[in-house]
């Protein structure tokens, strides 16, 4: 084993959505020396342009996990797609951008979570943001940001099916909303993105690339760290591979952003975990925290298709069409290779709900789930005109876990995803279904509509949709919740994101969400690395 006989203030592990943007803020007190370690390489110009992701195998800056058979499901297996790259999970996913709703962190504060309530964290979201002038509707700039390092814009010049959703759900009684992400979530109303011009813009492109210009700042590439060295309650340094040398590094502070299966995995390799659990594998115990790795949440997602009867931005052999796709992006930096997602809704499935439990993405691009073990291929873009309705279930009752598979850190760890176990998530997705095929019945969509091909005209009774969700049900890419937040026994950190029981490691990545959020949850993950980052920066 390779000795560094370097001393580092801070090490942050893992260059993630939250990892990229803690290490910046760390590395603005230029008297502190921080080290960043990714296990994957630097990003490459391929990632930017979201609409290559579906002819491009992306396999090498991907984990690959596959989860356990889901007894809730039809013993489905899916592809846990995460992110192996500088960036993470944001240099691969579709960069909606969605804050979340206001009540679900006040949410987080009532469940003892102090300094989480929307009053103090949506002034981080305003201070991130650097949003476009407005395109539909101008930006309240009291609420949005304009002066943030993350570009935010809004989808225009969009594909004519996606104006007759957005007609065709207000018809069925969804209100628009100017900005799901301003003063009302609730409703229907067109994309937010983090993109300039077309082209994704991650935590790695707004935080960390300026940051590694201070000669204070080192990322290092290519670098699974295998253990935390845990002594006496403190964390002494990590070990890590790279190149096939295993090194090992010193740590005044350790910050943990691996996600929110990887931070788990981490944790247990390193003996913090339940201890039964790793005692069973040969692991010594250096921390016995139970609630590591329990708690799993996803958002739940079926995929309602249908059939059009003109062109849509499924891919087809048409190729002046296909070129007539590359001149927008060029010209405009909008269409399909920029995103085939161009509308949202936040909506609820019944008036007794008191705030939306649905969320809604229309794709212009027909996709089914595909059972497939190859990378990407969890997903089939179907080959003809078509688009999807992509909708989860808000805030799933269901919990997961994920556990240590061996004690080798390079196993891949047993994620069991219980997507389904209650019973209640099911019926949401049931009344969805109902409310997306009334939008579908509404003019001007209803005439552009040829067939329902999944999960199709026959499945009318509510048994027929229901085994429809428990066998189509996959995932919204969202994990998160296996390092919880909050001051009960069973929460791996306190609300200031530190392990509880160490007196130097923190956690800032979607691990440590009590609750899962309205919407996609990448800006959210921004959001706690900066406002970790600004409580660590001194």
């Amino acid at each position: 084993m390779h000795q560094d006989s370097s001393q580092w203030d801070d090490i942050v592990i893992g260059a993630g959505s939250a990892g990229c943007v803690v290490a910046a803020r760390l590395s603005e007190n230029t008297s502190r020396r921080v080290l960043v370690l990714e296990a994957g390489p630097r990003d490459v110009w391929l990632m930017k342009p979201f609409g290559l992701s579906y002819y491009l195998d992306f396999s090498r800056y991907e984990w690959g996990f596959w989860s356990q058979p889901d007894s809730t499901r039809n013993m489905r297996t899916d592809h846990w797609r995460r992110g192996r790259v500088v960036g993470g999970s944001g240099t691969i996913n579709g960069m909606n951008y969605v804050r979340g709703a206001r009540a679900d962190y006040d949410r987080w504060a009532a469940m003892g979570n102090v300094g989480w309530s929307a009053d103090e964290v949506m002034p981080l979201f305003r201070d991130m943001e650097r949003c476009e002038p407005g395109y539909h509707a101008p930006p309240d700039y009291a609420i949005r940001g304009n002066s943030g390092p993350l570009p935010i814009r809004e989808v225009r010049h969009c594909h004519p099916l996606t104006e007759a959703f957005l007609k065709a759900a207000q018809l069925a009684g969804i209100p628009q909303t100017p900005d799901f992400n301003g003063a009302q979530q609730e409703g229907v109303g067109y994309g937010q993105f983090n993109q300039r011009r077309g082209m994704r813009v991650s935590s790695v492109d707004a935080w960390l690339k300026p940051a590694l210009r201070r000669p204070n700042l080192q990322l290092i590439t290519d670098a699974l760290v295998k253990k935390l060295l845990v002594n006496n309650g403190r964390i002494e340094g990590v070990t890590y591979e790279r190149d096939g040398v295993v090194s090992q590094v010193r740590a005044g502070r350790v910050i943990l952003c691996g996600g929110a299966i990887n931070t788990p995995q981490l944790l247990m390799l390193s003996g913090i975990g339940d201890g039964h659990d790793l005692q069973s594998l040969g692991i010594d115990v250096a921390l016995h925290t139970p609630g590591v790795g329990r708690n799993l949440m996803e958002h739940p997602l079926i995929r309602p298709t249908w059939r059009v009867k003109g062109a849509s931005y499924s891919p087809t052999n048409n190729m002046l069409r296909m070129a007539g796709f590359g001149a927008k992006f060029l010209l405009t930096g909008q269409g399909p290779l920029a995103t085939i997602t161009e509308a949202m809704a936040f909506l609820r499935t019944s008036p007794a709900e008191t705030m939306p439990d649905v969320h809604m993405l229309f794709s212009v691009a027909g996709a089914v789930n595909d059972d497939e073990r190859k990378f990407y291929k969890s997903l089939k873009v179907l080959p003809y005109p078509s688009f999807s309705m992509v909708l989860d279930k808000s805030y799933p009752l269901s919990r997961g876990t994920v556990r240590l598979a061996s004690p080798d850190p390079k196993a891949a760890p047993l994620i069991n995803p219980n997507l389904l176990a209650d019973h209640r998530d099911v019926e949401t997705l049931v009344k969805a279904m109902g409310i997306v095929r009334r939008i579908v019945s509404m003019s001007p969509l209803a005439e552009m509509v040829l067939d329902e091909v999944e999960p199709g005209a026959h499945a009318t009774s509510e048994a027929a949709l229901v085994e429809y969700v428990k066998s189509r049900t996959g995932l919204a890419y969202h994990a998160s919740g296996t390092c919880r937040m909050g001051v009960d026994e069973m929460a791996v950190v306190t609300p200031d994101l530190k392990v509880k029981g160490l007196e130097n490691l923190w956690i800032a990545d979607a691990s440590v969400m009590p609750d899962l959020i309205s919407g996609n949850i990448n800006a959210a993950c921004m959001m706690i690395g900066e406002k970790l980052g600004r409580q660590l920066v001194n």
